[in-house]
């Protein structure tokens, strides 16, 4: 069996399946659907990149970002409940979410080009302080403009997928091919910020940016093609919109609706302080270019973590497959809290780290790798069940309330995840400025963008702060409350059985 077919085979979960009415999902469907991944695991890459574009290259200050995320926070907080209250009260031929996926493709895209287009003339090696308020305003709008599209098209996007099919089997099938989507827009496009913004240059910045202009052109097409294909269940859609307040009572009532928006947010917090800081990581602890006096070449302790990214797909299904939802979201949390820690203190332990401006390799790079890999074990966890986690959390509201509300779900109950990831941006660049890796100044003969003022050593170990014991102290804490997530396998099986019935009836009253 191929790897594609063992990740979409239809046996992946021991979940009955439900006979009642329902129509099975074409393939078309399950590919367009899975196609608006693709966007998001591109726009993912780049965006992960924010930091150490606007730190790293253009010089934008710790205090600043910090003044920033808290700024752009509130907005993006703000809009997710706005916008899904607003998809939730939409009426039309086309149904609730079609309308906002089709009218907000094209500025989606827009709003992504602005992120990386500030006037080179603002950057501190050029302009020094004389241009931070502009640039800190640059940052912010371009921020707030992609976040309000982006909020409305995966608002619209993930509320679609959890009534398209109830059954449990599809439903995995329909993630596995979206997590397959994502996770290849992320890889492929993740090369790009790796290979020019890592170590960057005037030049490799202009190429950077040709690829942002390529992958943003491209990230259109897949949301005409869902709004073309994917058809929503008129039965579903309430007679009468619920109120704004009600529908976040609702969320806030349901046990199943809170643990999914504390883990929503622990699992934004450890993935982005794993992208942000993946560029750092690259340059500060395993080769860091020009300082590297030794010449030699130790990204092979990072190749290999990376391969155990892959290692880990299969085990997460079957554990989901033979156990539950629930059991393979706590193995991913675990096995990140206990690789990053390994990570983070054989850092910490190494007995070479330089107080000087010479980089040399943490005399325990393999721990490091060995942790890394642990933690690559549970990375793509969050990719394959993070959305039947979502959809299970909705079934169990319709079953509690009689209504479905996948709209105010998306909306409301990422409101943590948002907080997670301005609080991540600002963090990761606090940590370099307090351990030394701040951006150079303008009248120093150093020609790198970012320089260790407190020595090499100093800034590995901030740069592992940000990149293993941050993500490790987030999953430690899920890891621990994710035991009383209250859906196990048991309880989603009667579930299902339950909503086969109602949702019988529902066809019967409303078509």
């Amino acid at each position: 069996m191929s790897f594609l077919s063992y990740i979409i085979q239809p046996s992946i979960m021991a979940i009955t399946t439900l006979t009642g009415d329902e129509k099975k999902l074409t393939w078309n469907e399950k590919l367009a659907y899975a196609a608006g991944n693709l966007p998001g695991g591109f726009f993912a890459s780049f965006t992960g990149a924010l930091t150490i574009f606007y730190y790293g290259w253009m010089g934008l200050s710790a205090e600043y970002i910090l003044i920033g995320q808290i700024l752009y926070m509130i907005w993006n907080v703000a809009n997710d409940p706005i916008f899904g209250y607003l998809q939730d009260r939409t009426r039309s031929k086309e149904g609730r979410l079609i309308p906002w996926i089709k009218r907000s493709a094209i500025p989606f895209t827009i709003g992504f080009y602005i992120l990386f287009f500030p006037p080179q003339g603002w950057r501190f090696q050029e302009g020094g302080q004389a241009y931070q308020i502009a640039l800190l305003c640059w940052y912010l709008v371009s921020q707030w403009i992609y976040d309000t599209f982006f909020t409305i098209i995966y608002i619209a996007y993930t509320a679609l997928a959890p009534q398209m099919t109830f059954d449990q089997k599809e439903r995995v099938q329909l993630n596995g091919l979206s997590s397959i989507m994502s996770l290849l827009g992320w890889g492929i496009s993740m090369a790009f910020p790796l290979i020019f913004l890592t170590d960057p240059t005037i030049q490799s910045v202009r190429t950077f940016q040709i690829c942002v202009a390529v992958f943003g052109l491209i990230s259109i097409f897949p949301w005409f093609w869902i709004a073309k294909v994917v058809k929503e269940k008129q039965e579903l859609i309430p007679k009468e919109p619920t109120p704004f307040w009600t529908g976040i009572k609702h969320v806030f009532s349901n046990k199943s609706g809170v643990m999914y928006m504390i883990y929503d947010g622990i699992s934004v917090g450890v993935l982005n302080a794993l992208i942000t800081g993946l560029f750092f990581m690259l340059s500060w602890v395993f080769w860091s270019f020009e300082r590297n006096v030794t010449g030699e070449n130790y990204m092979i302790y990072f190749l290999i973590p990376a391969i155990f990214a892959f290692v880990g797909i299969p085990i997460q299904l079957q554990i989901g497959k033979r156990l539950s939802t629930k059991a393979a979201l706590s193995y991913s949390l675990w096995t990140e809290a206990i690789g990053g820690f390994i990570a983070y203190f054989a850092i910490i332990t190494s007995n070479n780290l330089s107080a000087g401006p010479d980089w040399a390799a943490p005399s325990n790079l393999i721990w490091v790798s060995v942790g890394l890999s642990i933690l690559f074990l549970g990375f793509t966890g969050d990719f394959i069940f993070h959305q039947v986690m979502r959809a299970d959390t909705i079934d169990f509201d319709e079953i509690r309330t009689g209504e479905r509300r996948e709209a105010v779900y998306a909306g409301v109950a990422c409101l943590f995840g948002k907080v997670m990831e301005s609080v991540v941006f600002a963090l990761i660049p606090i940590l370099l400025t307090v351990y030394g890796l701040v951006p150079t100044d303008p009248d120093s003969p150093i020609s790198e963008p970012i320089n260790p003022s407190q020595g090499t050593g100093n800034a590995i170990i901030g740069v592992a702060t940000g990149v293993f014991l941050l993500p490790a102290v987030l999953a430690l804490i899920g890891g621990i409350l994710w035991f009383w997530y209250p859906l196990n396998a048991k309880k989603i099986t009667e579930m299902k059985i339950t909503l086969d019935a109602m949702h019988q009836q529902k066809r019967e009253e409303r078509l």
